[in-house]
């Protein structure tokens, strides 16, 4: 397991064919348009998705959460899991800087605490896509690019990446061939 301040990595969480299960499950379902906050704006995000309710893909990630949180002390108040997103960028695709916060709180009072992303194919399948996190706590002389967090750990296959849903991350632009991946997040009350 790699530990940042920011993520956790637990390699080689899902075997091969399980990725490969959850591909299938997905491409029998009707794609759509990866949105923000609701919308859509091809400058921010550039993807498609499918949502999925598979009972057993829940089964593979709940407990592996619900350890993380309480071992690395993190102790977020987490009830429910939302849908799963699958999500597939091809050449040219993307997802900028964000945070899986909303910003304005669900009518439910639920929020995103703990996000999980999972990919799906081999690092070779893909060039570009890549899963980078930023730490604006990092020491304030060093320049905003230096404060970009890559690993080449973040595009295995089957690894499990686990973070805060108020983390700053973005998905680089696919330069070739397609990156397929699965996120799900973990809500719970409103922050106090």
């Amino acid at each position: 397991m790699i530990v940042s301040q920011n993520f956790i990595i637990n390699e080689n969480y899902l075997p091969s064919n399980i990725c490969d299960d959850i591909i299938n499950a997905a491409q029998a379902q009707k794609e759509i348009e990866g949105v923000i906050q609701g919308g859509t704006d091809k400058k921010i995000r550039n993807s498609r998705v499918v949502w999925l309710n598979e009972q057993w893909i829940y089964d593979w990630i709940n407990g592996v959460i619900n350890e993380i949180n309480i071992e690395h002390k993190w102790n977020f108040t987490i009830s429910h899991p939302e849908q799963i997103q699958f999500t597939k960028y091809n050449e040219g695709q993307f997802y900028g800087w964000h945070q899986d916060i909303y910003e304005n709180i669900p009518a439910d009072g639920f929020q995103r605490k703990i996000s999980a992303v999972i990919p799906l194919v081999e690092s070779n399948a893909y060039e570009g896509g890549d899963l980078e996190f930023y730490d604006p706590m990092t020491n304030p002389n060093k320049k905003q690019e230096d404060k970009i967090i890559r690993n080449e750990k973040l595009r295995q296959k089957g690894s499990i990446i686990v973070f805060p849903s108020y983390i700053y991350h973005q998905v680089t632009p696919v330069l070739k061939g397609e990156r397929l991946s699965i996120v799900i997040w973990f809500c719970g009350e409103k922050w106090k």
